[in-house]
C-alpha cells in the first residue's frame, strides 16, 4: 500500500481495501531505433478513497502506466511484456474490448494535459458530455441531456453554455468540460494526467481546487501525475516518486516531504526554486537523464547519483522501509547495510 495519511480528512475519506494493484508491470516501445523499457517491473497500489501524487521527470514513465491502466497504449509500437493490473480484484490486461469499453469511462476515467486535444471541435461541449453518459447508462436522450447540461453546472458552467463549441472557451473552461466528462459516469477511480500544465498559473490554482473538491463530493480515488510538487502537498494524500520506469520512494504525502530518502527524491527538493534563497543559480540534478534504450545495471540512478555505493552499480536495490508505509528502493536505506559499512562518496 501507498500509504495512509494521518491528516487524510482534510483530502477526504480513506479505507484500506485495495481498488487498484499493478503488480510487476513491464512495458516497452519496439521502434527502429531501438526497444525503449518505460516501465520496469512496476509495483503499485491506491486505495479506496485515496489521492495519489504520481511524480518523476518527463520520461520516467508515468503516462505510461496511466496509459497501460486505460488499455490505451499506441499498439504497436507499445507492447505490454508481462504484469498485472488488477482493479477490485480483475486483471485489466485480461479483458476483451467490450469488456474493458465498459471499464473505461465508467469505472476509470481519465483526464487529458491538453484539453483541446480531448475536445471534438465540431460538437457541442454538452453533445460531448451526453455521448459519454449514453455510453454507459441506460437513459432516455432527454434525461442524457438533462444530466450533461446538470454536469457543466457541477463544474461552474452556465448550463445556458451547452450548445457552445470548444473554440468559445478558455483553456480553464475547457478542462472543466473534460471534467465534467470524467465524471460524468461517476468513476470510482480518476486518472489526472498533468491536468493543468496547459495553463496558465491564474488558472491553475482553481482547477485544482475545483478537482480536489468534485474528488471528496464523488467519494473516488484519483492519481495525479504531475511533475509539479506544489501540486502534490497541495491535494495528494501520498506520493510515488518514479524514476526510469519504476517506484523509487513511496510514502504518505507527510512522510515524503519531510523526510525524502532517496537521493532522486532529496534531487527532486532540492531543485524546487525558493523564493526566500539568495542564491542566483538553480540547483539541477547532476548528470544527463536516463536513456530508456539503454538503462544502466544495477541502480538506474546511480550514474547521477551523489552519495552512490559500490554496490549499486551491479545491483538493483529493492523496496526498503524507512518508517511504516514509507518506502525508498535505495541501498542506504538498508539499516543492516550501513550498520556494517560506510557510504563513499562519488560525484
Amino acid at each position: 500500500m501507498v500509504g495512509e495519511n494521518p491528516a487524510a480528512g482534510s483530502h477526504g475519506t480513506m479505507d484500506e481495501r485495495p481498488l487498484l494493484k499493478i503488480r510487476d508491470l513491464w512495458v516497452e516501445y519496439r521502434t527502429s531505433g531501438g526497444t525503449v523499457k518505460a516501465v520496469n517491473g512496476l509495483n503499485m497500489e491506491i486505495t479506496m478513497g485515496e489521492t495519489l501524487g504520481f511524480v518523476g521527470e518527463t520520461g520516467a514513465g508515468k503516462s505510461t502506466t496511466a496509459f497501460s491502466v486505460m488499455r490505451i497504449l499506441p499498439d504497436p509500437p507499445a507492447k505490454v511484456v508481462k504484469g498485472q493490473i488488477m482493479y477490485q480484484g480483475e486483471d485489466l490486461l485480461r479483458l476483451g474490448k467490450k469488456q474493458m469499453r465498459a471499464v473505461r469511462g465508467k469505472e476509470i476515467a481519465m483526464i487529458f494535459q491538453d484539453p483541446m486535444t480531448s475536445l471534438d471541435p465540431v460538437k457541442t461541449v454538452a453533445h460531448q458530455i451526453q455521448e459519454m453518459i449514453a455510453l454507459h447508462e441506460n437513459l432516455s436522450r432527454m434525461e442524457a441531456r438533462a444530466k450533461a447540461e446538470n454536469m457543466l453546472e457541477v463544474v461552474g458552467i452556465r448550463r445556458e453554455r451547452a450548445n457552445d463549441y470548444p473554440h468559445q472557451f478558455s483553456g480553464g473552461m475547457k478542462q472543466r468540460v473534460v471534467i465534467a466528462i470524467a465524471l460524468s459516469c461517476n468513476p470510482k477511480l480518476l486518472i489526472a494526467d498533468e491536468p493543468t500544465t496547459a495553463l496558465d498559473v491564474t488558472i491553475q490554482m482553481q482547477v485544482l481546487e475545483l478537482m480536489k473538491k468534485l474528488k471528496n463530493e464523488y467519494r473516488m480515488s484519483m492519481i495525479m501525475i504531475t511533475h509539479d510538487l506544489g501540486v502534490v502537498a497541495e491535494i495528494c494524500d501520498s506520493v510515488a516518486v518514479m524514476y526510469a520506469g519504476n517506484v523509487v520512494e513511496r510514502g504518505t504525502t507527510v512522510d515524503v516531504f519531510e523526510s525524502p530518502s532517496h537521493p532522486y527524491t532529496r534531487a527532486l527538493f532540492d531543485a524546487v526554486p525558493d523564493i526566500g534563497d539568495d542564491k542566483h543559480e538553480l540547483k539541477v540534478i547532476s548528470g544527463a537523464a536516463h536513456n530508456p534504450t539503454k538503462l544502466p545495471e544495477g541502480c538506474h540512478f546511480h550514474p547521477r547519483c551523489p552519495v552512490v555505493l559500490d554496490i549499486c552499480r551491479f545491483r538493483a536495490p529493492r523496496d526498503f522501509e524507512v518508517s511504516p508505509g514509507h518506502t525508498a528502493r535505495c541501498f542506504l536505506c538498508d539499516t543492516d547495510r550501513m550498520d556494517k559499512i560506510a557510504p563513499e562518496a562519488s560525484i
